[in-house]
């Protein structure tokens, strides 16, 4: 499959653990049943709605790339989580696969926050063009800050913060992004304290300072009322030549 121009966005959702991630998923991206190939690692709990490939069976128990199993006419993979692939199979591994999957399909991934090493969630935030993060308030709230980072073709990323809650209604869960909310900008504080002089102007040295021409401004009421042309006044020194006499009357010209 050649990969056209705007076509296999790489996403990647950075959840926190313990969060319902095929209802995120599904929230998040505008993902349809048709085309759809859910590749569930385990421990993750699956998602029925869409066909199901064990990537943990395929990859580190038959040692099959995944690029090869994935069935014909799909056009959409799901992995849920990149986490546990990398703990399951190594990083070496994953990052292979990914770079051969996302050539050929649009790829959604989760990948949970705080599980893998710094260095190795670092190394596979390289591949995704769009990264959607949630990051909790604090570690018991079901809401926190959603960032929106996508990175253009030309290296430029572009990144838009956001607010997130999620809310449970019986057995499901439900999203809600809003915006921020605006603060007012803080006030500069004037610095006047442990010092031995005074930094600020009085209202006297204000006007003093408003009613002081500077050298270089131009006095417009003096240059209005003056109908006078420039002169130039040319005093000779001791030392000038000053007769008719031309000083190369000897040069034979």
């Amino acid at each position: 499959m050649v990969k056209k121009k705007g076509e296999n966005i790489f996403t990647v959702i950075r959840l926190p653990s313990l969060y319902p991630t095929s209802e995120i998923i599904s929230q998040l991206t505008s993902i349809q049943r048709d085309g759809t190939v859910w590749l569930n690692i385990a421990p993750q709990p699956s998602c029925q709605t869409f066909k199901q490939i064990d990537v943990f069976q395929h990859c580190a128990v038959e040692n099959k790339p995944l690029h090869r199993v994935i069935p014909e006419n799909t056009s959409t993979l799901v992995i849920n989580n990149i986490s546990f692939w990398v703990l399951y199979c190594g990083l070496p591994h994953v990052y292979k696969e990914l770079l051969q999957l996302t050539k050929e399909y649009k790829v959604i991934s989760t990948i949970l926050r705080d599980t893998l090493d710094q260095e190795v969630e670092d190394t596979i935030l390289l591949l995704p063009d769009v990264i959607l993060s949630l990051c909790q308030d604090s570690e018991d709230q079901l809401s926190g800050t959603y960032t929106e980072t996508t990175r253009q073709s030309s290296g430029r990323t572009e990144k838009k913060v956001q607010r997130y809650t999620l809310t449970k209604s019986e057995s499901t869960f439900k999203l809600n992004i809003s915006k921020l909310e605006d603060k007012p900008a803080p006030v500069a504080e004037t610095t006047t304290c442990d010092v031995t002089f005074e930094l600020g102007l009085s209202d006297r040295e204000k006007s003093a300072r408003a009613a002081t021409e500077l050298p270089y401004t131009v006095n417009k009421t003096t240059e209005n009322n003056s109908n006078s042309t420039g002169q130039i006044h040319y005093v000779p020194d001791e030392v000038d030549d000053w007769d008719d006499e031309d000083p190369d009357d000897d040069l034979d010209i």
